[in-house]
Order: C-alpha cells, then sequence, then structure tokens
C-alpha cells in the first residue's frame, strides 16, 4: 500500500520548507542534542524553546517525523524509503509549490534522512508508548465501590446484629487496539492490605531497577498518559 500524508501534517511540512536554512539546521542539530523522551510532546517541548520557533510547529514536525519512522520497514534502507515513498506521497499531497519543487525536495530530503537516523531521540520517542503496550491486557483505570453487608437472621425481619464490609474493583482495560473490556473483583480488607504490600513490593522493585539502569548510564522513560 502506497504511503499516504495525512492531511493534518501537511501544513506544517509547507511551513517547515519556507525556514531558512539556518533553522532547519538548527533543528536537527537540536532534535540530534537532546536525550531520549518518552513522547511526542516531551521531544517537541524540549527543543522548541532554544530554537525560537512556534510550539505548534516544532511539535507538527516531529509527529510527521515520528509517524515515518514508525511507517518505514525496518529492513528498508532510509534513503530508499524517502526518495520512494516519503517523496511520491508529499507530491501526491501536492505539498511543494509548483516554482520551488525541486529545491524544497532537496531541502527536506536532506533533513529527512539525518532525521530518521536519530535513533537515540527520534526512535526513541517514537517506539516508547508502543513497547509499553504491547500487551494482550493494558490497565484503563481503576474504581473501588465499598458496601455493608448486614448478616441477617433465619427472620429476616430482625434488625441485624453484625455486617461485613466488601470492596468491590471495577478494573477497565484495553488491548493494543483499543478494544475496552472491564472485571470485577469482589474484596475484603484483607486482600486490600495484600494489594497494598504488593504494590509497595512494586515500587521498591522499580527504584532498585532505576537505580541500577542509571549506573549503567541507561535512562529510564517516565511513562506518561499520552504518546
Amino acid at each position: 500500500m502506497a504511503l499516504r500524508v495525512p492531511a493534518q501534517q501537511i501544513p506544517y511540512v509547507k511551513k517547515f520548507l519556507e525556514l531558512p536554512d539556518e533553522k532547519i539546521q538548527g533543528f536537527l542539530d537540536a532534535l540530534g542534542a537532546t536525550g531520549p523522551k518518552f513522547n511526542v510532546f516531551d521531544l517537541a517541548s524540549a527543543i522548541s524553546g532554544p530554537l525560537g520557533l512556534p510550539d505548534d510547529l516544532t511539535l507538527g514536525i516531529i509527529q510527521v517525523l515520528a509517524s515515518l519512522y514508525l511507517t518505514r520497514d525496518r529492513r528498508q534502507p532510509t534513503e530508499q524509503f524517502v526518495d520512494r515513498d516519503v517523496f511520491f506521497a508529499l507530491k501526491a499531497s501536492q505539498t511543494f509549490s509548483a516554482e520551488q519543487a525541486d529545491v524544497q525536495w532537496k531541502k527536506l530530503r536532506q533533513f529527512l534522512i539525518a532525521a530518521l537516523s536519530l535513533e537515540r531521540t527520534l526512535g526513541t520517542t517514537a517506539k516508547a508508548g508502543h513497547v509499553l503496550t504491547q500487551h494482550e491486557h493494558i490497565f484503563n483505570g481503576a474504581r473501588i465501590m465499598t458496601d455493608l453487608r448486614p448478616i441477617y437472621h433465619l427472620d429476616v425481619s430482625e434488625k441485624p446484629d453484625a455486617a461485613i464490609i466488601i470492596h468491590m474493583l471495577k478494573i477497565s482495560q484495553r488491548d493494543n487496539v483499543g478494544n475496552q473490556a472491564e472485571h470485577y473483583f469482589a474484596l475484603d480488607s484483607n486482600d486490600i492490605a495484600t494489594m497494598k504490600d504488593i504494590l509497595e513490593r512494586a515500587t521498591i522493585k522499580e527504584k532498585t531497577l532505576r537505580g541500577i539502569m542509571k549506573d549503567s548510564g541507561v535512562t529510564v522513560l517516565d511513562p506518561k498518559l499520552v504518546f
């Protein structure tokens, strides 16, 4: 299937092509110099200020790059992907002006080939969220409803002498293609204590792993709500 450029991305590419060469090179330099980020928003925020570019333009171009990075076949050389797939997709979407098409493409081609090779920044940013969510069941939210349940006598008209407290845990989940489902679990106070202990242990284990990774020079990214 031929590559298609989303309509909402085209204005950003056109605006980017209007920038002087030194601004485009500065964008590329800043993209290569920043550290790995979890999502396109963090990456755009890290470079837009020093560049003096509008936030929406910076984010728009980062989103274009991340989309192209994920679309490219890993077995396909970057230059072949840019020259064949990207060029014809941009041409079909009328991204280039009729008078400046060759000059604009030459400028953009050089930028795209260099940017798509930045594995540490662009590659990490494009893949982090997908790596995090490649699971059959992904936690989407939770809620606990707490009820008091009286223990009735044989004669249910009599006032109960005792009751128990039950917590109903509702967990919302989705799969990696967006299908959603809900599951309900009945808990008592012992179960709540067990869950607290499990979560506290998980927090400690994460802290330990972060310390190990820090010593090894690997950056552990903090997950965000969006990517």
